[in-house]
């Protein structure tokens, strides 16, 4: 009696040993899945949604740096119907703007001409003497005729913003300043250069030269000015950098 009483004990004691094993065994599988469960919306919270996007792509180029630098990048129209007079006031506000920007600014060129019909980079963003030197002899060649490519232009000019910020690893400012006396020629080309500098947050500042009627940039513009002659031209590009440098002194 006394070994049965005995036996019991031992099994009833293994059955509470075998009963704590499992408890613990549901504990430990229960911690785990509970920290996988406190896991999951912390990688969730932090994964980007799928529309989410920066306004300008965040990469590094070779050579990027940290830079505030300013830098603007000037459309000039030279199509046909700025024959005459009015090639020549641009072409003269245009040179005192380059002459009398801050010397910290990248200035950058493109011009659609008789020279070229479809348009050209006559000068990349840069600054300096030599620079501005450069630029005062590319605007002295202009010469009008031909279309008005805008789309081809606003892309271009964008590109060379948004590869320029990266390169400063988005510091410093970017504006594209389109000077300008008529309607895109290429219409569909013009939608897609706006998409595309929208998108990016490519800032645009407009100027309707001898322009009668408001141009389709106005709505897209972050200014858009108007001027009837050289000096008024001159004026609203110094408008453009205004908050940049107040201290600027641009005259003819």
């Amino acid at each position: 009696m006394h070994h049965l009483q005995t036996l019991g004990v031992l099994a009833l004691a293994a059955l509470l040993s075998a009963g704590c094993q499992r408890r613990s065994s549901v504990s430990s599988s229960s911690g785990q899945s509970d920290q996988t469960t406190e896991a999951q919306p912390s990688a969730t919270t932090t994964a980007r949604k799928p529309g989410d996007r920066e306004p300008i792509p965040n990469t590094t180029p070779p050579g990027s740096r940290m830079d505030p630098s300013q830098n603007a990048y000037i459309v000039f129209d030279g199509s046909g119907s700025m024959s005459g007079q009015p090639i020549q006031e641009a072409k003269r506000a245009v040179s005192a703007f380059v002459k009398g920007a801050p010397d910290d600014l990248n200035i950058g060129l493109f011009v659609f001409d008789a020279n070229s019909y479809s348009g050209r980079e006559v000068a990349p963003l840069g600054r300096g003497d030599d620079q501005r030197k450069h630029l005062l002899e590319q605007i002295q060649t202009i010469s009008a005729g031909g279309g008005t490519p805008l789309g081809g232009a606003i892309q271009t000019g964008s590109e060379a913003l948004i590869a320029q910020f990266q390169k400063q690893l988005r510091y410093g400012d970017i504006r594209l300043i389109v000077v300008t006396d008529g309607m895109a020629s290429d219409s569909n080309r013009f939608e897609r250069g706006i998409a595309f500098a929208r998108a990016n947050h490519v800032p645009i500042y407009t100027i309707g030269f001898r322009i009668r009627n408001a141009h389709p940039l106005r709505k897209y513009s972050e200014a858009y000015l108007t001027a009837s002659d050289e000096q008024e031209l001159l004026d609203a590009m110094r408008e453009t950098l205004a908050e940049l440098d107040d201290d600027a002194v641009i005259d003819l």
